[in-house]
């Protein structure tokens, strides 16, 4: 798989497949096949009749025991649903290239007769198609928006829909950067580890979340994480009141790992009114690294860009670059012979109260980089924990560490498995 990265622009409501335009936001990043031709759709009469169930199972309030089940997402006639959304765009290329059965993509706003390469139903056309024998939906929804007009104009056709982590798990396509077979497998493998996770999460809404989070991958469908969605507003920290994750304070001294293109530092700047000790910002991608450099331009001296990676040592790491945000260092050293400076944070900064990571993976490693500011200043911490199916064990255990006596909880910002956040903090 050669896994390149196509930047989606991704916001709070996904309502281009329904009407109106999706805000800009941040792309999300997804591996790609390295050809997206499509293969040919199966003749409808060549596929077998009446062998599927016509609606989905519930999700169990006990998901550790939810069997996998296999809905023939590959075997039966297959409609798109929201294909011109944020995850839409990321996925719905690498199923109609893997899925010979996808006979139309379902979108009631867009005027092109094609998305995808495939044949466009608005919702007339998707009342008039209903009765196709073992027709099922593929929902690429992003937001609760597009969710609730898919889902109920599916039920009122008697139509089931397959969430779209179903459908990578059936095609065998990766989720991020692993696959949802391997995710759902690794998760049951350590239950005993979530369930003590759980135990020591400082909130009701950290403890749902886990919940939601545990219960996406092993019922490969998103119901629990509608329930527990936090605003994407507060992601990290928040600019206004709300105390959902941080807020910030005067004289802050900013970590940014994995700047990319300035987002967060911009919104730091706004959120601390300006008023700040320092920021310092990491981003090794040299495309991306370019446009943060704009942020030189602002009126304060206090920004200071190194142009490195940052991990458990100093020195150089091997590199996968692609100018998106799906960029980052590679733990098997053979996949590239690009090399990019690395450094501990410990040997780049001499105080810190905030640290925001978002490494792809890397973020373990980066925290040790880190240890002896962590364990002198105890700053609060933000750091993503969605990218591989460890992570977020990982990393808890890490902080744990590193900061014995401090409070974790964990928002999702996302509706599906990217933007999953661990927020550390000194125990008062």
């Amino acid at each position: 798989m050669n896994h390149s990265y196509v930047p989606i622009r991704l916001g709070p409501l996904d309502h281009s497949s329904i009407g109106g335009t999706e805000p800009a936001h941040e792309p999300i990043r997804t591996p790609l096949a390295t050809s997206s031709r499509r293969k040919p759709v199966r003749p409808l009469k060549s596929l077998a009749r009446s062998q599927f169930p016509s609606s989905l199972p519930a999700v169990s309030d006990e998901p550790w025991d939810a069997p996998f089940v296999h809905y023939g997402v590959a075997e039966r006639p297959v409609v798109i649903l929201a294909p011109d959304s944020a995850l839409g765009w990321a996925y719905g290329p690498n199923i109609i290239a893997t899925c010979r059965n996808v006979i139309a993509v379902v979108d009631n706003n867009d005027t092109k007769s094609e998305i995808h390469g495939v044949t466009r139903w608005g919702f007339d056309e998707l009342r008039a198609n209903a009765r196709i024998p073992d027709l099922i939906g593929i929902d690429l929804s992003t937001s609760p928006l597009g969710y609730s007009v898919f889902t109920a104009l599916a039920r009122s056709l008697s139509i089931p829909v397959a969430d779209f982590p179903q459908a990578l798990a059936e095609l065998d396509l990766p989720a991020v950067y692993q696959k949802p077979i391997l995710m759902r497998e690794r998760t049951i493998a350590k239950r005993a580890e979530y369930v003590q996770l759980r135990a020591s999460l400082a909130d009701e809404l950290s403890r749902q979340t886990l919940d939601a989070f545990v219960a996406l991958r092993l019922t490969l469908r998103r119901d629990k994480i509608r329930e527990i969605y936090a605003p994407s507003a507060d992601e990290y920290f928040s600019v206004g009141a709300s105390e959902n994750t941080f807020r910030l304070g005067r004289n802050e001294a900013l970590c940014d790992a994995g700047a990319y293109r300035g987002s967060v530092i911009q919104k730091f700047i706004a959120a601390t009114h300006g008023k700040f000790d320092v920021i310092h910002a990491f981003e090794p991608d040299r495309k991306n690294f370019a446009l943060l450099c704009k942020l030189a331009t602002l009126p304060f001296d206090n920004i200071k860009l190194h142009h490195k990676a940052v991990g458990d040592r100093s020195g150089y790491a091997h590199f996968w670059e692609t100018g998106t945000m799906g960029t980052h260092v590679l733990l098997n050293e053979k996949a590239s012979e690009n090399t990019v400076p690395i450094t501990r944070i410990d040997d780049a900064m001499d105080r810190v109260t905030f640290i925001k990571m978002d490494l792809e993976g890397f973020e373990a490693r980066a925290l040790r980089g880190a240890s002896g500011l962590i364990r002198e200043f105890r700053p609060r911490m933000a750091i993503t924990a969605y990218h591989y199916v460890d992570d977020l064990l990982d990393i808890c255990a890490t902080i744990r560490e590193l900061m014995p006596t401090c409070s974790l909880r964990l928002r999702q910002h996302h509706l599906s498995f990217y933007d999953t956040v661990v927020y550390a903090a000194a125990a008062t």
